[in-house]
Formats: C-alpha cells, structure tokens, sequence
C-alpha cells in the first residue's frame, strides 16, 4: 500500500471516513466538473476564458484523488492486498480507455455538450448510490442543483465563448451543430464557425470585389476542369459553386467532419450538394483519402484551407502533404489552396509547384505554365447558372484580370504572378510535417 499511501489519503484512513465519505467526494467532484463548461463560458465575457483553467485544475485534482481513496477502501491491507490492487489497476485502465471512446466516439456524436455533461453527472450519483450503504435524498439534491443553476449558462454556452466581450444577452445563432470533430456555428448571417473560427459564409452569387472571385476563377487558367477534387467541404458554398460550372462534368468532395452535412442539409443555398449527380460527397480526412486512391487523377484540387494558425493546420500546408496533392493531378492539372496570408505557405507551395500565382490568398499551381484566358472566362462565366446578377456584375468581375499587384491592408483583391510571390514572401521558412508550422509557435 505504500506506492499508493500520499498523504491526503492517509489523513483520510486514519480520520476513519468510510464509503460515505467517498461517495460525497464523488458527487462533489463530479459538480465541479459539470460546471466547469458554462463557467468558463461566463468569465470569456467578464475577466478573460482562461480562467476557466483554473475550474479544470480543480475538477481534476478532485478527481485524481478519488481512485487513491477508492482504493484505501476497497483493498484489505494483508498479504494479497498487492493481487487485488493490481485488479483495480487494471480495472481503472480498462476503464479509462472504454471511456474515451466510448464519449469521445460514440456519444459526442449523438449527445450535445449539455445533454451529454447531465448524463455523466448522473452516472456519477449512480456508482456514489451504489458504493454507499445509506440512502440518502442529499445524494439527488447537488447533483440537481447544479443542473438547474448552469441551464441558463448552457443555452448560451456557445454564443458567450465564441463572441466573449462581444457577447449581449439575446444572442442566438442560427444553427448550432455538435459532434466529436467539434462544434459548427452558423449566426444569422450566414457566416460558418468551426470550433469558433471562422470557415466562410454560405453564399454562391458573385459580386463585384467578392472574395468568391477564387472558385469562379479557376476557368481562367484551367482549359480542362473535367475532374476536380475538394478536400474540405465545409458549408458547400465552393463545391456548389464548381457545381455549377458548365466545364465541371464530376467533383469528388471530401469532408472530415459529417456535422457539416448537417449544416448543408440545412441551407437551400446549398443543399442541392446531397442529390447533385455531378457530386460525390466522402466523409473521410483528406490525406488518408488520398493515400487510399493512389492511382485516382484530377484536373483540379482546391482546397479552401483553414487558418494557418490554426492547429493541425499544417497536415494541409506542409511540403510533404502538398507534394501528395501534385502525385493526383494531371500532367495539366492545377492544385488551389488557401494561404490566409500565410508567407510561409506561399513559399511552401512555391518549393513544390514549378509554376505559381497568388488569387487574393489563394494560391494557384500547377507544374504546366499558367496563363489567364480572359476570353474564356468570360465565355464560361455566362454559362455558369446563378455566376451574376447582371452584366454591369460581370464586367466588373472580368476586370480582376487588371488588378495585378501587392495586396495591401486596404486592397487585397487583386493576384501576383510568381515573379511578384518571389519578392512578396522573400525567404519564409518552409512548412513541413515536422516542424509544426504556426500553431507550434
């Protein structure tokens, strides 16, 4: 018993608490663990999210010093006191594993947060109920008062964390969307938040000096866009878009998280995605996809890449990822990528792609040269169904072909060839798999 014996559980033994005792610990942890998501909740908009920290530290400190006890407990101290410890190790292990995955793959997908934190709380009054020989209603009363007291916190619970000091009582997004890749948020404008960060507005119609130019650009450089392939499908907008595109005969879409099928389903924008017989929809990770079909080929990939800050970021940005990407595509084929102002992606793409130019953040390779075809575009864009509203649009849209130039903070809709990426991102390191790119600093 001594590799077990810390010195809270020996006051504890020799203070002569018995299963009772225990079982309140339980109860009481398992209060301050349920808590711990709408707090965090409440101080993002006062004094700062991180505190919020400082719950965890506490629930799990509790936490940790419940198997100790348990086992100060449950085990005799005698000869065989060694045998039946190691049977709870074991148990404790066992358990801890069913347990991740059994919450983390299973239930998070069919149990929002809230839902999903009142079914553990009561797990835990269940085995404190069941390891204590009295019963009592003070086992029903925390438990159910910290249910009711967090409800408010919890219908806001998303709203306050993502908005924090914006946040204002009444704030209600329009669709809320959970599952164990994370937590999708659409507000009232349309704009998609995935895990709070922002992944694009579901909106297809072009406009003059519209970020959406990228996708509808892709006719301008590419001759043959038979096969295109999206990885990161998101809220639709750009597969319904390449859809849409006349020159487009079958895009394969690729999503890791099906929560956005959810969200696609939802918007009439876009939900024509679930039956259009150009698309085929995969709920798979992108690399592991691609590994998987090495002999399939693409006249296009795109790719509207999250934040490079972002983690996990750089399993879309790295060298060896990209070069994956270049063994798919045709001899012709181009590859389209976001950057999000990332010099270090730019430079990455550039190392792997012998031909290059920037569209907006997006940056456009191939291994064939890249020329842009006005005519063409133009040709394309009329043919496009829903493209633009009107031919003053269309005008002003072709005139993105004269915008070459350097972005600035008050002009970034404009491209560079890859003369003018060369001297825009300089000698940015490279990303690979390795060095973790952004979010590792």
């Amino acid at each position: 018993m001594k590799a077990i014996d810390g010195q809270f559980p020996r006051r504890w033994q020799k203070s002569g608490a018995g299963w009772t005792q225990v079982s309140v610990l339980v109860l009481r942890a398992n209060a301050v663990a349920f808590v711990v998501a709408p707090l965090t909740a409440l101080l993002a908009g006062s004094i700062g999210w991180h505190w919020g920290l400082a719950m965890v530290s506490l629930s799990g400190a509790m936490m940790g010093v419940v198997f100790p006890l348990l086992c100060h407990r449950a085990v005799e101290s005698d000869a065989e006191s060694g045998a039946r410890l190691s049977w709870l190790y074991l148990a404790n292990i066992i358990g801890s594993g069913a347990g991740s995955l059994l919450t983390g793959f299973w239930l998070m997908d069919r149990l929002g947060l809230h839902l999903l934190s009142v079914v553990l709380l009561l797990a835990a009054v269940a085995w404190a109920i069941a390891i204590t020989p009295i019963r009592s209603v003070r086992f029903f009363v925390l438990p159910l008062a910290v249910v009711v007291v967090t409800t408010p916190a919890f219908e806001s619970l998303y709203e306050r964390l993502q908005y924090k000091s914006g946040y204002q009582r009444g704030m209600k997004f329009a669709q809320v969307v959970e599952s164990r890749h994370g937590v999708i948020t659409v507000d009232t404008s349309g704009a998609v938040y995935g895990n709070g960060a922002y992944d694009g507005v579901i909106e297809t119609t072009l406009t003059p000096g519209s970020w959406l130019v990228r996708p509808y650009f892709l006719p301008a450089v590419a001759e043959k866009l038979d096969e295109v392939l999206v990885i990161g499908v998101a809220s639709g907008a750009w597969t319904q878009i390449l859809a849409n595109c006349p020159a487009v005969k079958k895009i394969t879409a690729i999503e890791l998280s099906s929560g956005y099928l959810q969200v696609i389903k939802s918007h009439p924008q876009v939900s024509g995605l679930l039956s259009h017989p150009k698309v085929e929809l995969i709920v798979d990770d992108g690399r592991r996809w691609l590994r998987r079909n090495p002999g399939r080929k693409f006249d296009a990939i795109v790719m509207n890449t999250t934040h490079h800050w972002r983690e996990f970021a750089s399993a879309l940005l790295s060298i060896e990822f990209l070069s994956q990407v270049k063994s798919h595509l045709k001899p012709e084929g181009i590859a389209f990528w976001n950057c999000t102002e990332s010099a270090r992606a730019g430079r990455t793409g550039m190392e792997v792609f012998p031909h290059t130019m920037m569209v907006l953040n997006h940056c456009l390779a191939a291994s064939a040269p890249l020329t842009v075809d006005t005519k063409r575009w133009e040709r394309v864009l009329r043919e496009w169904p829903g493209a633009f509203e009107s031919e003053d649009d269309l005008a002003s849209v072709l005139s993105f072909v004269e915008r070459k130039g350097f972005p600035t903070d008050k002009d970034k809709w404009n491209w560079m060839d890859r003369s003018m990426m060369e001297a825009h991102f300089g000698g940015a390191e490279i990303i690979t798999d390795d060095n973790l790119g952004h979010e590792f600093r």
